[in-house]
């Protein structure tokens, strides 16, 4: 087993192509040999510096708990695998590969900050690796990890190199020798001793990739770390050539962590795919002639996708973002008895291509090791192999299969940046990368990533080319695209006084509420009065230093798994809480996936973006991580405000005036809204505040205040907006009680939290708050929100019940407002005598309702698996 540990900025140097002239190639195999020495005195001293005295993997709590992918392989000591140093570092050098003709393969692995376990997650594909490809066969299992991340796992590097090695040779999970599956049963002492019983060569390789320590994995690269790896299996490679069987290719395999393989003799059919020549495809032209194999790479189909009928591909849109269709590609390139068919972009669980093209056609650019997530290294990869080689396919026999919990986020995301170097690297000498980046709404001028000067992507192909014949999609949305000149003089004519009507009033009792209140600029003001009094201090980081500033976009970009079972959520339980999330109440997944591709069309109107906190206390930080599963990761921006930071679990501590305590929630939440304020209120348009109890459907919050009655009560009432308002009508959605019955005093509950927009946040900050109740010490902070905004701004509460008068905020779980009854006497009861006009039963809840309140972590899972159809 290795570890291989080296700084990232270091990292730029790139194996050169075959283009590349002969001194280059030299230099290139001196330094890895250099590296290859370095490689194996490293390996001697982390295996065998410490003897018998490395720790168990079970001294890690994680691991012991049954973190690990297979309990066995954990619970094995190592002392008797290892053998002399002398033994082991040559099997480094050569695993153990039965001559054949097959060629060998060799596998990466890279694991980035989206898994939620990573070395689970690592050690489940490998396991499938090894179970359904011949041992002999196989050259290397290169791991990677970045180094932060296993510090933010709380993992040693020592315990996951033993856990792996352990993995690796004892031998207890299911392995294929030749044709053969077995499992050991024996001790690994005995396994050893015995003569009769075969030993295991080294096969897993962890490389543990210095990132600077960066707890959020921003200085990591998928794309350099692919490379890395690739290089030090090339060097294997070539060892063997000299000293071991002659294989002349080897076949270079991407599996991603989430992802494991399912088909036997699957090496055989990806052999036959990439060594058996074919003629060239006339219309792939001359640059396809100097290739034999009849494809540069080839993807497994996804299991679960798989259709006798129809095949899934993976196109590229305008946006740059994954679109995953079934329609055929326009130009009919080498389908082969319906068992394969192509696709533009790499499908991305499993792909398989020779060493020798990755290292021939990955052509190296200057924003390469800037590509942090695995979705831009395949793009980037893909790009390579159709412009430049001869394209990839899907096999449709050889499958593979994805967690589908992580899915969504991991896969299909890219970061602006990432998108921006994409379309600079690739898409620039045709004239289509101008358009994309006027689409991106970046300006080339001031961006400060370069456009790509490399002289081998004049060899290639076009990008245009690419549209025309392979990635149809693109095609199809540049055709439609306004040229940039002609859309910036349309853009400037069109943002005139544009009046656009809506197509039905607003409810009178909202006219009433909305005419009220000012139009209020929504331009940032300062108000901190340079953070030096409550409730303006800011926040502390976990050593209670000022000045933190927490990245609330952290738990969209890694949002963790959603862990549970049937069982332990009661799926079969269906009681009150199950018929009003069934019968009633669901998420609007129509209208969500409607916006979303509206938003991402040409001149398309953009979403909501919501900011979403949540309030607690340290003893309390148990109920955090169910919220990050279920919904707060849904929010464009989250936090959560606590008297502690961990930033394992995204709690800040935002001081404020008097104790922590109940009876003083008034000005915790000044404090809060105040710091949201300050930091973050330019970047977002929505902001959603509510206790650790909170079940928020974010979908549906997010098409409510996306709807014509909101969009047009937060433009006084007559006509809609047009994107360029800079004021607005503040508003206070929310569940509306009269307190004590009294309709003078409206407030928003505050258990099912209230919603506002930028014109409510800022006149509540930086107009009420410092002259209404500043030193007051209360548990009511909803009813004194209420207050300030009502006596401050005039601003009430605006009434956000449905067409059919159900609720969208609920004070209390599902099953209570299915089970309630109004009384005879409504002031007997509070409830009764604070609600305004509700109904009872099924008919109490809005169908799009927002949010519950009183969800304890375990109902908040099983809302959460009912709602989202993982109960079925």
């Amino acid at each position: 087993m290795t570890i291989v540990s080296q700084p990232s900025h270091n990292r730029r140097g790139r194996r050169k192509n075959n283009r590349s002239s002969k001194s280059s190639s030299k230099c290139t195999t001196l330094l890895a040999k250099v590296f290859l020495s370095f490689a194996l005195l490293w390996t001697f001293f982390v295996l065998f510096g410490s003897g018998s005295q490395t720790p168990s993997i079970e001294h890690h709590e994680s691991f012991a708990k049954g973190k690990s992918g297979n309990s066995k392989a954990a619970g094995k000591g190592t002392s008797n695998v290892r053998g002399g140093g002398a033994v082991a570092i040559e099997r480094n050098i050569l695993p153990m590969i039965d001559p054949g003709p097959q060629p060998q393969v060799a596998f990466v692995l890279v694991a980035t900050h989206f898994l939620s376990d990573p070395v689970k997650s690592m050690s489940t594909a490998i396991e499938s690796i090894l179970e359904h490809t011949n041992r002999e066969r196989i050259l290397s299992i290169v791991a990677v990890f970045p180094n932060s991340l296993l510090k933010k796992e709380g993992l040693k590097n020592e315990h996951v190199l033993q856990y792996f090695e352990e993995l690796d040779l004892s031998g207890v999970i299911l392995h294929q020798h030749g044709d053969v599956k077995h499992v050991h049963t024996e001790s690994d002492a005995a396994i050893v001793s015995d003569k009769n019983q075969h030993v295991h060569g080294t096969k897993i390789k962890v490389m543990i990739e210095d990132d600077n320590d960066d707890i959020d994995g921003k200085n990591f690269s998928v794309a350099q770390s692919r490379r890395n790896a690739a290089q030090f299996i090339q060097i294997l490679h070539e060892e063997h050539l000299l000293h071991g069987p002659k294989h002349k290719e080897t076949i270079l395999t991407f599996v991603r962590p989430d992802s494991t393989i399912e088909s036997d003799d699957w090496l055989h059919y990806v052999a036959d795919a990439l060594l058996t020549s074919s003629p060239p495809n006339p219309k792939l032209d001359e640059i396809a002639a100097s290739t034999t194999a009849s494809k540069n790479a080839v993807s497994f189909a996804i299991k679960s996708t798989v259709s006798k009928k129809e095949f899934t591909s993976t196109s590229l849109d305008l946006n740059i973002q994954p679109v995953h269709t079934t329609s055929p590609l326009k130009s009919d390139l080498s389908l082969t008895n319906g068992r394969s068919y192509p696709t533009p972009i790499l499908e991305g669980s499993v792909t398989s291509l020779l060493l020798s093209t990755y290292f021939n056609f990955l052509l190296p650019t200057p924003n390469s090791h800037l590509l942090k997530t695995t979705l831009s290294a395949d793009i980037e990869l893909s790009f390579s192999l159709w412009l430049c080689g001869n394209g990839i396919d899907i096999l449709t026999d050889l499958h593979a299969e994805k967690d589908i919990m992580l899915m969504q986020r991991e896969r299909d995301y890219l970061s602006d940046e990432e998108k921006i170097l994409l379309v600079k690297d690739w898409m620039m000498n045709d004239g289509i990368g101008e358009s994309i980046l006027q689409r991106l709404q970046v300006d080339d001028a001031s961006s400060s990533i370069t456009t790509s000067k490399n002289n081998d992507l004049k060899k290639c192909r076009t990008f245009k080319w690419y549209t025309k014949e392979v990635n149809v999609l693109m095609e199809e949305e540049l055709k439609n695209l306004t040229p940039p000149e002609a859309k910036s003089e349309q853009n400037h004519i069109n943002k005139s006084d544009e009046k656009i009507k809506p197509s039905q009033p607003l409810r009178e009792i909202n006219q009433e509420i909305i005419s009220k209140a000012p139009m209020v600029d929504i331009s940032f003001v300062d108000a901190s009065n340079n953070h030096e009094e409550y409730p303006h201090l800011g926040a502390k980081d976990e050593n209670d230093n000022f000045g933190y500033r927490h990245d609330e976009t952290y738990l969209k970009k890694n949002p963790p798994k959603f862990e549970f079972t049937k069982e332990e959520v009661g799926c079969s339980n269906h009681d009150g809480n199950y018929k009003m999330l069934t019968d009633k109440v669901n998420v609007d997944f129509a209208s969500h996936e409607a916006r979303e591709r509206e938003a991402n069309e040409q001149g398309g109107k953009r979403r909501a973006k919501l900011f979403c906190m949540v309030y607690t206390i340290e003893k309390n930080h148990d109920r955090i991580p169910p919220i990050l599963e279920t919904w707060g990761k849904k929010c464009d921006g989250f936090i959560v405000a606590s008297n502690k930071t961990d930033k394992k679990i995204g709690t800040v501590n935002i001081p404020h005036e008097g104790p922590e305590e109940y009876n003083n929630i008034w000005q915790k939440v000044r404090s809060m809204w105040s710091y949201v304020y300050d930091t973050y209120y330019e970047d977002y348009d929505w902001f959603h505040i509510g206790g650790d109890d909170l079940y928020v459907i974010v979908e549906n919050l997010r098409l409510y205040v996306e709807s014509e009655e909101i969009q047009l009560a937060s433009n006084g009432g007559e006509f809609l907006p047009n994107g360029n308002e800079s004021t607005q009508k503040p508003l206070f959605l929310g569940r509306r009680f009269a307190e004590q019955g009294n309709m003078e005093r409206i407030f928003n509950s505050g258990g099912s939290g209230y919603t506002m927009n930028k014109a409510a946040l800022k006149s509540l900050v930086v107009t009420a708050f410092p002259t209404c109740m500043p030193h007051l010490h209360t548990f009511a902070e909803d009813v004194m929100v209420a207050q300030c905004l009502r006596n401050k701004i005039q601003v009430v509460p605006f009434d956000t019940k449905d067409e059919d008068g159900g609720e969208r905020y609920m004070p209390f779980q599902p099953r209570h407002h299915l089970n309630y009854r109004l009384p005879k006497d409504p002031s007997s009861d509070w409830y009764a005598n604070y609600s305004i006009d509700i109904k009872t039963g099924l008919d109490h809840c809005a169908a799009k309702s927002v949010a519950f309140h009183y969800i304890k972590p375990d109902l908040m899972k099983r809302m959460h698996a009912i709602l989202y159809g993982q109960c079925a």
